[in-house]
């Protein structure tokens, strides 16, 4: 089954501060075993809020609004989509991608797990 990891930015990240080069190098390592052990499918960091948008669909007109959005708590910094036979098995997977935060020193990570519907390898 396939997992859709994601790791909530942080005022820093939503002002555009890059991570530290110890969070690069501890990510490289984790997502160097991951793709090796074949469960790190595919992995990555995102620009800020205020260089995206959101599209809101209401009584079928579509609006346009552009970034920065209001709470930089939810909004997603990376993600990563990991192979994972249960979701027992992606919890731990995710705990290594939060002890590569650790390693590198950032203490306060939030990680949403969800399970991938429909799509080749995903659950039903």
């Amino acid at each position: 089954m396939r997992y859709l990891l994601t790791v909530m930015g942080n005022a820093d990240y939503e002002a555009g501060k890059p991570p530290g080069p110890a969070l690069y190098a501890a990510m490289g390592e984790y997502m160097g075993e991951g793709l090796k052990s074949g469960t790190l499918i595919s992995a990555g960091g995102l620009k800020p809020s205020s260089a995206g948008a959101r599209l809101n669909a209401r009584d079928g007109r579509i609006a346009v609004l552009d970034g920065p959005f209001s709470e930089s708590k939810e909004v997603v910094g990376g993600y990563a989509f990991i192979e994972a036979p249960t979701k027992a098995a992606a919890i731990e997977l995710a705990k290594g991608f939060i002890e590569a935060h650790f390693k590198a020193g950032v203490h306060d990570v939030d990680v949403e797990i969800r399970e991938v519907a429909g799509g080749p390898g995903a659950g039903t």
